[in-house]
């Protein structure tokens, strides 16, 4: 695991100008002077960052080593759009690159996760109130990355198939003042390590097991654990496995044994599809694009620039043989689930002995909201909900009330234990 440090940059003066752009310039020299080379050993990246009115400056980290240059360099690993009083605002710690991108601040294209990255390999500016850090812990021979910030009660939240941490950047916004939040990628996704799909890998319990090693590793405690998709199914396994280690347990449109699919069960477990990954996915902009606003009911409530840029995100990964392969892996395992008998998914379900809380939207295409009645059933203790004006990802769709709903559940929990 990575040591994370804590450090306190000197504080810097601003540049006595009344010329936004000067300010800029001399907001590069600054953030220069904060690099933390000890964070920014496995990094070989560049960050083209076009502040408006001044042109692109090229960030290159390489290892131990940052270069700040003007200009722009051909096919850098993320390109950054923002205004004058936004990037001096981020390099002086008064906002967050979360907050700005989500508040529309901040445009980001190419890689979204060592977009993120790039604020945690500085200390942070001397008006921050929290910092980003990014962390790398290897479990049972796989290195997990994960991004953390906040103090308190300690949050870990687990995103869905063929997504990473970064579709869960409202949540981690919404909850840091008051939590310790981690988003991790979990194993074959994101910045985490892809191992082959041999053997029990990527099965939900193997993933829920690797998810209690980064617990362990980490010293974390009764951690309350929020899954979207696949990532509820992993919180719900890690809560029955481990559940010494689990506070609590909410599911975002949490993928179930799927009654329906049953029957493909057994040919799923005799073939082994994953291996199709191997082969490169024939897979365009548009269809992504369009696979994405299906997981909302409303896809004008997010902005189209970021919309465009879970995109690309997703057109990286599937350019990644390791990507495909887990992806195929973990949805065949999901596909393989036995939904019911002694050891099926609804039995085992009902022993769940920590607290609950379900969320279905109305409009998922993914996972059906009738299966908010069948958790209910299983689960009588349960909180579960079925909101109306959502599809499967709550969290991006409408992150001020699921942030509401949330803290309310996490400081009701955390009054009473």
């Amino acid at each position: 695991m990575t040591e994370i440090r804590q450090h306190q940059a000197p504080r810097q003066l601003r540049a006595a100008a009344d010329d936004p752009l000067e300010e800029v310039r001399s907001s590069f020299l600054r953030m220069a002077e904060r690099f933390r080379p000890e964070e920014a050993t496995d990094v070989d990246a560049t960050w083209v960052v076009d502040v408006a009115g001044r042109g692109p400056t090229t960030i290159h980290v390489r290892g131990e080593h940052c270069l700040v240059s003007p200009g722009a360099v051909e096919h850098p690993t993320a390109s950054l759009s923002t205004d004058p009083t936004t990037w001096v605002d981020l390099v002086d710690g008064r906002t967050d690159g979360i907050s700005a991108f989500l508040r529309g601040h901040l445009q980001v294209e190419g890689d979204l996760n060592l977009a993120l990255r790039l604020e945690t390999l500085f200390h942070p500016g001397p008006g921050a109130t929290r910092a980003v850090q990014t962390r790398r812990t290897r479990v049972r021979g796989n290195v997990l990355e994960s991004v953390v910030s906040g103090t308190g009660t300690p949050v870990l939240l687990l995103h869905g198939l063929g997504a990473s941490k970064v579709s869960f950047l409202p949540t981690f916004d919404g909850l840091a003042d008051d939590h310790e939040v981690h988003a991790l990628d979990l194993p074959g996704f994101g910045k985490s390590d892809r191992p082959l799909p041999a053997g029990r890998r990527y099965s939900m319990a193997w993933m829920a097991d690797q998810v209690h090693g980064y617990i362990v590793r980490n010293r974390l405690r009764e951690v309350h654990v929020v899954g979207n998709s696949m990532g509820g199914r992993i919180a719900l396994e890690l809560a029955l496995r481990h559940p010494r280690s689990v506070r609590s347990v909410v599911g975002l449109g949490s993928a179930v044994a799927f009654d329906e699919y049953q029957r493909l069960g057994n040919v799923l477990r005799l073939l082994q599809p994953q291996w199709a990954g191997v082969a490169p996915f024939p897979m365009r902009r548009a269809w992504v694009e369009g696979l994405i606003r299906d997981m909302f009911h409303d896809p004008t409530r997010v902005p189209a620039a970021n919309l465009r840029a879970a995109a690309e995100e997703a057109l990286t990964g599937l350019g990644d043989r390791g990507y495909r392969l887990a992806l195929l892996a973990c949805a065949r395992r999901l596909g393989c689930e036995r939904a019911t008998g002694r050891k099926g998914f609804w039995r085992r379900f009902e022993g769940l002995s920590v607290p609950s809380y379900w969320i279905f939207g109305r409009h998922d295409n993914l996972v059906s909201c009738e299966y908010a009645e069948r958790v209910q059933r299983a689960v009588p203790a349960a909180r579960v909900e079925l909101w109306e004006d959502v599809g499967h990802v709550p969290q991006f769709e409408l992150p001020e009330r699921t942030n509401e709903v949330l803290l309310d559940w996490l400081d009701r929990l955390d009054r009473s234990h």
